[in-house]
């Protein structure tokens, strides 16, 4: 149980900065001239929120 709950906290605050990064670069998106780094932001957090939920499946099996 405790170990799902490490989990679980580690998903959502990775998860909660991976959907702040995709809202900035979709706003990003409508500036005159967009930044990169926004978008590339967004793209590690999901793929780190990606590797962390077939962490914990793998971990709980």
């Amino acid at each position: 149980m405790r170990r799902e709950l490490l989990w679980d906290t580690a998903l959502g605050f990775v998860g909660f900065f991976a959907f702040l990064a995709l809202v900035q670069a979709v706003l990003n998106l409508f500036h005159p001239s967009p930044a990169i780094w926004p978008g590339l932001l967004a793209g590690a957090l999901c793929l780190a929120e990606y590797l962390l939920w077939r962490a914990k499946r793998k971990d709980l099996r």
